[in-house]
């Protein structure tokens, strides 16, 4: 392992460009990836990603690891073919366990991307009933119409995969999902 250091303006470009540039590196592997988006106490970074690891052997999916280890904050990719059958199933399951273990080692279900639609039906599994309860309170008092992200954060008592036609997945782009 090597941990690399930017000392200029430039070598900061190129570890930036390397770390934005590994999602489309993957599509080499596979067409299409769920990326997942949880967040550990940096304390159980490893124990967390030896887990991950074990759902990427029993689903049977790859599953490319970036992190921001500084903060905890983990997104891992599962990476999948749509065409297959069985592969999207397994991929929102995978997250889902992906999910469960952040939740585990005492982290939480979102670290920087939101809870909106996949998590929704994870809150419970974070939050109490009165959480909850309060939480929907708060939303109306920023309009009673029902506008702001109408449907997003809130359990609906879905299963996790019958929220999208696809399967439990929002297409982002051409072969990206969350």
């Amino acid at each position: 392992m090597e941990i690399l250091t930017a000392t200029s303006s430039e070598e900061r470009e190129k570890l930036w460009a390397s770390r934005i540039g590994v999602i489309g590196a993957l599509g080499w592997l596979a067409p299409n990836y769920y990326l997942v988006d949880g967040t550990v106490p940096r304390t159980k970074l490893m124990e967390v990603l030896r887990e991950v690891e074990k759902v990427a052997e029993e689903s049977e999916l790859p599953i490319a690891n970036l992190l921001h280890a500084g903060d905890g904050n983990l997104h891992p990719l599962i990476l999948f073919d749509e065409r297959k059958p069985g592969d999207t199933d397994r991929a929102l399951e995978a997250g889902g366990k992906i999910l469960e273990i952040c939740l585990d080692a005492g982290g939480v279900l979102s670290g920087e991307h939101g809870i909106g639609l996949e998590k929704q039906e994870y809150m419970p599994l974070m939050f109490s009933q009165e959480d909850m309860d309060a939480m929907a309170q708060l939303k109306p008092a920023f309009g009673s119409e029902e506008i702001f992200n109408p449907g997003k954060i809130f359990p609906t008592g879905a299963s996790h995969g019958a929220r999208h036609p696809e399967g439990g997945f929002a297409k982002t782009a051409a072969n990206a999902f969350v």
